[in-house]
């Protein structure tokens, strides 16, 4: 099918979602006067200067400048075409398209660059001939046996699609028999390019577990040795591509998603195998990230699904801290609530479900959810002595510091009990250096909200400030466009103006697309005339009117000022500052013939401009 969207289409999605809502599946947003800020989610800040106007559907980022409407936002942060962006923002919104639109973007020839779709071709049949190679072949029976003695039986290994990278080199030769270029292999990430600029693969004698999008298709490998090397990695991550970024993905969050959804909570594991030993025991909602704690992407990313995650990682000690380590990274980062699957005796999740099964697993996922302050009580027991003085005022120390977090004073109480009733505590008491850690944590924040309030400010001021500097007729040519697309009895008097046109190419262009649109649309919408503008500079100025401090009404003396000074006055000052240029050429090249002759020019048209300004008073 074509991929042209009617425009009744997107403009059905466009109406029936509020971009605050689509942008807030993937930026925290916290509302500021009229519009909301939050981290710009296209580079890395510390303070927001990313915002979004509800009034005007757009958004805009005081520092990085990228700017637009939702389905440009979408574009821009999910890497899609706009037809798909447009089907993209209907799934988010809720908004029920038509079977041929939602289709069409599981098409493999969807409008991304022919690159991009060479490279998810190439893994997506690598992915398919390691899966062989595992399954099939003599050189994979080891690794099956090791895929076995995990507790990974055929149907698993055949669902995540796993597969074995031998060491025998088989992959350039696969390639390019289906006619890929060496350029295309080399920026694949599936090789390793040599200085004699010959291809080594980068796989070798590995089990392969896809990594996928979370529409599903395969965009890189990790790759775990079989035998144990001192000189190589345990696990090899496919290096970043055009396909493959590595902050914004998710082990086995395509298939997760859903479950994720149904059970409002998601799971976080320390590797693939433990994602694998409890999806095996039916426990399906869980994921890992690509051996690193989660990103602000991946965050914003569960975020969009759920309000709840949960960490389960291994028992041990290495495991707690772990789990410890990566509660402090998160707890600043999402607005989910978080928790912990605690696994007892000190196992990892595959010793747990080899130990006692999948079905206990399950239980123990389902029921052994643990809040962040249960956890650091438990926590900060290991290393200490609780029947000496001085650890038990650091361990309560330690817990009243994380409990001054919780807002709920219920929850606060309970866990006040608990401790006075274990050390035979004054309940007050702790209720009193509770209240101290509370107010200096009260402290804290008000401070650093002042001081990123104050820094947004500051960025926005200096964007603005940075600005290059705009002379009247500019400004004036600006007013105008800004009162001709908001005023529609200012666009007719224009149209009715013989030989009318912008002194600037880029406003004079702004003004025919105008056109075009108004012949389609009676009243004007910021967010849908910034689709009809594919020149990114274009797009930028509309942004900056959109934002700009303009009155709200025009008057009509404001509008014929900047019409005759962009029609008459501004054609006059260039003419003098064209003379002025040449009479100070000509003064010193000494021709005094021409430096009279254009003296009087010159007279003549400030006698001109002076007629035209008392006129015009």
């Amino acid at each position: 099918m074509s991929r042209r969207i009617p425009e009744e289409v997107i403009e059905t999605v466009r109406s029936s979602v509020n971009i605050v809502d689509i942008v807030g599946q993937y930026v925290q947003l916290r509302k500021s006067g009229k519009n909301y800020f939050g981290l710009c989610p296209f580079h890395e800040e510390k303070t927001p200067s990313f915002s979004v106007t509800e009034e005007k559907q757009i958004f805009h980022c005081f520092s990085c400048h990228r700017g637009g409407n939702v389905f440009k936002f979408i574009m821009e942060i999910e890497n899609m075409s706009f037809p798909d962006a447009v089907i993209r923002v209907a799934e988010i919104g809720n908004v029920q398209l038509a079977q041929e639109f939602t289709q069409s973007l599981s098409n493999d020839n969807v409008s991304e660059s022919s690159e991009t779709t060479k490279l998810k071709a190439m893994y997506n049949d690598a992915a398919h001939l390691f899966n062989h190679i595992l399954v099939n072949t003599s050189m994979g029976e080891q690794a099956l046996k090791y895929l076995h003695a995990r507790g990974l039986d055929d149907g698993m290994i055949e669902e995540f699609n796993l597969g074995y990278a031998p060491t025998k080199e088989l992959l350039e030769a696969f390639f390019k028999e289906k006619g890929l270029d060496h350029q295309l292999l080399r920026k694949s990430g599936l090789f390793v390019e040599l200085q004699d600029g010959s291809l080594k693969e980068r796989f070798r004698d590995r089990v392969l577990f896809p990594i996928r999008d979370p529409r599903g298709e395969t965009i890189a490998f990790s790759g775990r040795l079989l035998l144990k090397n001192e000189k190589k990695p345990k696990y090899l991550n496919s290096p970043e591509t055009a396909i493959f970024n590595k902050r914004k993905v998710l082990f086995n969050f395509d298939k997760a998603k859903s479950k994720i959804r149904q059970e409002k909570s998601a799971i976080l594991f320390e590797g693939f195998m433990d994602v694998l030993a409890a999806y095996r025991a039916g426990v399906k909602n869980g994921l890992a990230s690509m051996g690193t704690s989660l990103t602000n992407e991946q965050v914003y990313l569960l975020e969009r699904i759920t309000d709840h995650l949960d960490i389960c990682y291994d028992g041990d000690d290495p495991g707690q801290h772990a789990t410890a380590r990566a509660l402090s990274l998160l707890e600043p980062l999402t607005k989910m609530e978080l928790g912990v699957v605690h696994i007892p005796e000190k196992m990892d999740p595959d010793e747990y479900v080899k130990k006692y099964g999948g079905e206990k697993f399950d239980q123990l996922a389902q029921s052994s959810h643990e809040t962040v302050v249960a956890f650091y009580m438990r926590y900060y027991e290991q290393d200490r002595n609780l029947s000496n003085e001085a650890d038990q005022l650091a361990y309560l120390a330690d817990v009243l510091q994380q409990l001054a977090k919780v807002q709920s004073p219920v929850e606060r109480d309970i866990y006040l009990n608990q401790l006075a009733k274990r050390f035979g505590i004054e309940k007050v008491n702790l209720e009193s250096q509770l209240q101290a850690y509370v107010n200096k944590s009260k402290q804290d924040t008000n401070q650093q909200n002042k001081q990123n309030e104050v820094l947004r400010k500051d960025r926005i001021v200096k964007s603005k400030n940075d600005q290059r500097h705009l002379d009247r007729v500019e400004k004036a040519e600006r007013l105008l466009l800004y009162r001709l697309l908001h005023d529609h009895s200012v666009w007719l008097k224009l149209r009715e103006i013989k030989d009318f046109s912008f002194v600037h190419d880029m406003y004079q262009t702004i003004y025919i697309i105008a056109e075009g649109y108004f012949n389609a649309y009676n009243e004007y919408d910021t967010a849908r005339f910034l689709d009809y503008l594919e020149d990114e500079a274009l797009r930028q100025i509309l942004i900056e009117l959109a934002l700009g401090a303009y009155a709200k009404d025009a008057s009509e003396e404001e509008v014929d000022d900047c019409i005759d000074l962009i029609m008459h006055q501004s054609p006059l000052e260039n003419k003098i500052k064209d003379i002025k240029k040449q009479l100070s050429d000509a003064k010193r090249m000494n021709n005094n013939d021409l430096v009279t002759s254009l003296t009087v020019n010159l007279v003549n048209l400030l006698r001109q401009q002076q007629v035209e300004k008392s006129t015009s008073l």
